[in-house]
């Protein structure tokens, strides 16, 4: 009876040596350290692209103002044996939005959003 235990508790231990995590991203990484940086009325719209890179997308609004969308996913699943297997029910999400609205050249406003699935 000790011995089974003493195999299984080997088992366990020998799945969990090889347990890895599998890191899947898009779009460029914003921290809220970088968000925080962003001054409304004195940033400007050069300045927010050199900090982010080009926006994942850009909504022209009527009046001229301008919202730069930035977003950047991360996925982490666990994986075994090399990513032999994957379990993608114990996976986590985030995603990061970052919206900047622009008027005259100048940022007049921004919202750093993050969310954890």
């Amino acid at each position: 009876m000790k011995k089974s235990y003493l195999i299984i508790l080997a088992v366990l231990l020998s799945l969990t040596a090889c347990a890895s995590t599998k890191i899947q991203s898009e779009g460029n990484k914003i921290t809220r350290e970088q968000a925080e940086g962003i001054k409304p009325g004195i940033t400007t719209k050069n300045v927010v692209i050199d900090t982010f890179g080009n926006p994942s997308m850009v909504d022209s609004k009527p009046d001229g103002t301008e919202v730069l969308i930035y977003t950047y996913t991360e996925k982490r699943t666990p994986t075994y044996f090399g990513e032999f297997i994957v379990n993608e029910r114990q996976g986590q999400r985030i995603t990061i939005t970052l919206e900047i609205t622009i008027k005259d050249g100048l940022v007049s406003s921004y919202n750093f959003k993050k969310q954890e699935e």
